[in-house]
């Protein structure tokens, strides 16, 4: 494989690893003073209080009453930034690379990594694509494209780290891509689908993000 095939590849496995056993924790990834990376995204791999908290939890987690407790869980910034730690540097790019959901995708641009397209600029998707978004305040990697134009994405949101389908590209419910995303959750977190089944994301995910692609 090339270069590239290698880093999207490592990226897409990688970005499995915490899911369905990290819960999203707002400013978890993210240094106390909410500059940059703090200790969890700055690890290379799974940290074990990520699962160890999802295990004191159920159904009813409520993110907004676990504000801060950084070191137990992921935000969607901080999921991506510790993604891009562990596989970044291993090949030598040791770095920060949490940063504000809408900034991530630019920050990999302007390191010299890829290319970054505005919203109303992206017209196709393949894996291993960041889709950032200030108006969203968020921040997803793109698994695969699936024919109905849908999309399977990787990203931390509400109520942690899983994996996600769009619906259709004509905002058409029950996509290929949400099918997907429901048959791998509850085969690699059945867990987590006992307690959270919903698969889904809105057609703003298709509309509203600016794409990072790596050179």
């Amino acid at each position: 494989m090339k270069k590239k095939e290698i880093l999207i590849h490592k990226l897409c496995e990688t970005a499995l690893l915490p899911v369905g056993k990290t819960l999203y924790v707002w400013g978890g990834g993210w240094n106390e003073s909410d500059t940059g990376a703090g200790k969890s995204a700055g690890r290379i791999g799974i940290s074990p209080e990520w699962e160890a908290f999802f295990c004191s939890q159920d159904a009813s987690y409520d993110y907004k009453t676990h504000r801060h407790e950084r070191e137990k869980g992921l935000d969607c910034s901080g999921y991506i930034g510790w993604l891009l730690y562990n596989v970044l540097a291993p090949q030598g790019f040791p770095g920060d690379y949490v940063r504000k959901a809408g900034e991530q995708g630019k920050m990999l641009a302007e390191r010299g990594f890829g290319s970054w397209k505005e919203p109303e600029e992206v017209t196709d998707w393949h894996p291993g694509d960041l889709m950032s978004s200030s108006r969203q305040g968020h921040v997803f990697l793109v698994l695969e494209e699936c024919e109905d134009g849908s999309l399977l994405i990787c990203h931390s949101s509400p109520p942690g780290v899983q994996v996600n389908g769009t619906v259709a590209a004509d905002g058409s419910g029950y996509s290929i891509g949400i099918r997907k995303a429901e048959t791998c959750m509850r085969r690699i977190a059945p867990e987590w689908c006992e307690r959270y089944d919903r698969f889904w994301k809105g057609r703003e995910y298709l509309t509203e993000y600016g794409q990072f692609r790596w050179k």
